[in-house]
């Protein structure tokens, strides 16, 4: 929470985000241990993570008595069509650094952005690998992702086998949402896609921690070559990101992630110790999407 007697400065703007990723990858999970941040380190940069109303805090219940109680989240429904989902608002609250926000880092005080997420269900990217059957219920999805301001993509890093399905379907992403946004040159110039590899806990992608560019050249190179055809079409801005809901454990630290089921569409489990669960990385990306800037020390 803030002091009302030094209150943070608010970046302009709320970011209004669509995420989309496959069955499995953490979409929901990521929106639940962001607005439940556990076990916040007194040394972060971030200060809180607060709902901006009601259906927003539902977010910390699902972490608290789900998650924490060693469960896993049910999938999200796909609903009628994508306006009968919910649209979370998070409040985040962090430290300045005097080289992305000197004035406030100056003055002592905290900064604050406002990003608002709408999750898709893991069977619309399914749907958009086979565009030529489209239904309706995928036209719903696209026309609603065509007034978002950014994306944020989310994949299990270790599914790197399903890479290629991927890849097709953001090719065909990036093909529907031009036909929608084709007159509008601004929007797509100022377009954010974030680009977030999930369960980074996990002992084949910890060595990559520090070099995600790497990791994706050699684990996900056609995701990464529709990216940068994106990026080159639109003129827009694209990053590469790592985060792991549930963090790891110890002092030689090891995933704190019990793992149900592991396969080539990636690895299934739960919390394995709620008492130490600290998720990693989950600000960096909104913050970019945000402010156009990278914060090191939001990063893994």
């Amino acid at each position: 929470m803030t002091s009302a007697f030094n209150p943070p400065v608010d970046l302009p703007g709320n970011q209004d985000i669509r995420i989309i990723g496959p069955r499995g990858s953490g979409k929901t999970v990521f929106m639940a241990a962001l607005a439940y941040w556990p076990n916040a380190d007194p040394n972060s940069p971030i200060q809180s993570v607060d709902p901006y109303d009601n259906a927003s805090g539902e977010l910390i219940g699902m972490a608290r008595d789900i998650l924490a109680d060693g469960r896993q989240l049910p999938p999200t429904d796909p609903g009628e069509n994508a306006d009968s989902l919910p649209i979370y608002t998070l409040l985040i609250t962090l430290k300045p650094r005097l080289l992305n926000h000197p004035i406030a880092a100056l003055k002592n005080k905290s900064i604050r952005i406002q990003v608002s997420c709408r999750e898709y269900p893991g069977e619309i990217l399914k749907d958009l690998r086979n565009i030529s059957s489209s239904s309706s219920l995928l036209n719903s999805y696209l026309d609603d992702c065509a007034t978002a301001s950014s994306l944020l993509l989310l994949i299990d890093g270790t599914a790197n086998k399903s890479d290629k399905d991927y890849a097709q379907a953001l090719e065909n992403l990036q093909k529907q949402l031009s036909d929608r946004l084709s007159l509008d040159t601004t929007r797509l110039r100022n377009y954010r896609i974030a680009v977030v590899f999930t369960k980074c806990e996990q002992a084949q992608l910890r060595s990559y921690w520090k070099d995600i560019n790497n990791f994706v050249n050699w684990k996900f190179p056609a995701v990464q070559t529709v990216v940068n055809k994106w990026r080159t079409l639109w003129g827009c801005s694209t990053n590469y990101f790592f985060c792991s809901a549930f963090g790891t454990k110890g002092i030689n630290p090891q995933p704190n992630f019990k793992i149900n089921v592991r396969n080539k569409d990636g690895t299934y489990g739960v919390i394995d110790n709620p008492k130490v669960w600290r998720p990693l990385g989950l600000v960096a990306p909104l913050y970019w999407i945000q402010t156009g800037q990278e914060d090191p020390r939001l990063k893994i």
